[in-house]
């Protein structure tokens, strides 16, 4: 046996258990890991990229992100702007605002995370555990769709992340002695990067700095200018927006923090079950359990293995706070926000798994062959449910947030009112409003006239709009009264034919269109403080 720099055994490549999982990579057509991670890699984009274009349509938030990134800024009201960067330069680049064509930088964003899990593992385990762990990647479907093929803020945060672990793993590792700045300097530029995506990138850095502080060999880094450096670049790239906040009234930190100080309302169990239960649903349970198992595993090895050590510190920060606070504040569905922390998980789970075959242990062969089906069910799921609407017989409305609105610019279309000068577009919630900009937005404004607009307040100012028409388009639940809702601002409102929305070749969804005369320009805009 072998020992790295941080104590870690490493098989040598003429041991028996490492030419036994070769042999097996071998026997399945695999005569390296890393082909097994090309064939992940070929496989999984191809699936992601067929499903994006013909089955899986825009869920609410993906159309509500996209219709924000329409319109360039230096930063967002929900979140830090590169994945809204992201959407708006493949729409200006292409001229189309097609599913494919806005979710595809984003499946090859995925290419790269898959990748880079590959090196992570490779470096701090060896590169059959790096395979597995790209390919174990792959079977989670909060990773392998939500993160790997949607068009939001995790997609980027995610390979921004594994960018940034990369680097301080190697300087960790104690490799490429010669030149730690330049490790450090691109350590914060990923750093800088993820911080654009979302602004929990920064419980990475606290990570490190657990890590660094418990490790004997790595308090050196607190005299050491190279971290700063790092922090330095980071905060340089994340300037954007702290300049948009500046000139918003720091509006989105003030938002994201009140989501964080929340008001007590007692201790409740059934609120951590379910934030536990949610969480373990996202990764997938076939995952989820092993991957705590495998976490268990570093745990009472404890300090002793500085690189799972360095992994748990990484860990921590975004999994146990994020869990902890349902048990006082429900989370309101939010199971994605101990992502981070999971997904540097894969590497300890492929480390588990390797020395496990490595023993024979038959169970993780048939787990490991399970773990990949139980996707490819998944994946037929999707399939089935596009062209049947069988999972929105049996679950009603909840499915259909998955629903395009396809019928709705025809419709408009026919009336002649897409090239209709001073005309806009009225939604009344901002789960409505990208679904429609996503079907009119690139011919018509689409403003949200409602309690709480978030992004949508900041894409147009609706005052620009007085004494033009406005198209006021909704569901029966959320345009209940047109009069009472929107009378008072607008001299006449008409009501026009609903239009039918259909899945599967049954109407499933009835859309309220109105038109509206000379817009007085008195709706009292604002912000939701309170709503999640």
């Amino acid at each position: 046996m072998l020992r790295t720099d941080l104590g870690q055994p490493m098989l040598r490549k003429g041991s028996t258990g490492y030419a036994c999982i070769r042999d097996r990579l071998t026997s399945l057509g695999f005569d390296s890991p890393a082909t097994l991670v090309a064939w992940t890699i070929c496989l999984g984009t191809g699936i992601r990229l067929l499903l994006a274009a013909s089955v899986v349509d825009l869920g609410n938030s993906e159309a509500y992100y996209i219709a924000a990134s329409r319109h360039f800024a230096f930063s967002y009201f929900d979140h830090p702007p590169l994945s809204f960067w992201i959407a708006w330069a493949a729409m200006k680049l292409t001229g189309s605002d097609a599913v494919l064509v806005v979710r595809t930088p984003f499946i090859f964003l995925f290419i790269a995370t898959t990748w880079l899990m590959f090196r992570l593992t490779a470096l701090l385990f060896g590169e059959t555990a790096g395979a597995f762990a790209a390919l174990l990647l792959n079977t989670s479907p909060l990773f392998t769709f939500s993160f790997g093929a949607w068009v939001q803020p995790d997609g980027p945060l995610i390979l921004c992340v594994l960018a940034a672990a990369y680097w301080i793993a190697r300087l960790a590792n104690g490799s490429d002695q010669g030149r730690p700045y330049l490790l450090w300097a691109q350590a914060g530029f990923w750093l800088g990067l993820a911080l654009l995506s979302k602004y929990y990138a920064v419980l990475l850095p606290v990570g490190v700095l657990i890590f660094a502080s418990t490790s004997r060999d790595h308090r050196r880094w607190f005299r050491e200018p190279g971290p700063y450096i790092a922090c330095a670049i980071a905060i340089l790239l994340f300037s954007p927006v702290l300049i948009w906040n500046w000139q918003h009234d720091w509006i989105s930190f003030v938002f994201q923090g009140g989501r964080v100080v929340v008001d007590y309302r007692g201790i409740a169990l059934r609120w951590l079950l379910d934030s536990v239960l949610g969480q373990a649903a996202l990764i997938g349970p076939w995952i989820w359990i092993p991957m705590l198992l495998a976490c268990a595993h570093a745990v009472r090895e404890g300090r002793t293995n500085s690189k799972n050590w360095f992994i748990l510190c990484i860990v921590c920060v975004p999994i146990v706070p994020f869990t902890l606070v349902a048990l006082w504040e429900p989370t309101g569905g939010h199971y994605h926000w101990q992502a981070p922390g999971y997904l540097m998980l894969f590497p300890l789970l492929a480390k588990l798994l390797v020395r496990k075959l490595e023993n024979g242990d038959i169970l993780s062969k048939r787990w490991l062959f399970a773990s990949t089906t139980a996707i490819f069910l998944i994946i037929g799921v999707f399939w089935t449910e596009a062209g049947t609407g069988w999972v929105h017989r049996l679950v009603g409305g909840p499915a259909l947030k998955g629903l395009q609105w396809k019928e709705l610019r025809p419709a408009i279309a026919r009336r002649g009112l897409l090239e209709k000068t001073q005309l806009f577009v009225v939604t009344s919630d901002r789960g409505d409003i990208g679904k429609i900009d996503t079907e009119l937005g690139k011919f018509l404004p689409v403003v949200c006239l409602c309690p709480d607009p978030r992004n949508a307040a900041f894409a147009w100012d609706a005052r620009k709009f007085a004494a033009w028409d406005a198209l006021i388009i909704g569901t029966q639940e959320h345009i209940p009264d047109v009069q009472h809702e929107y009378g008072e601002y607008f001299r006449r409102i008409d009501t026009l034919d609903e239009v039918d929305i259909h899945r599967a070749g049954r109407a499933v969804l009835k859309l309220r269109v109105y038109y509206a005369t000379d817009y007085l320009g008195s709706y009292p805009l604002r912000l939701g403080w309170r709503a999640r």
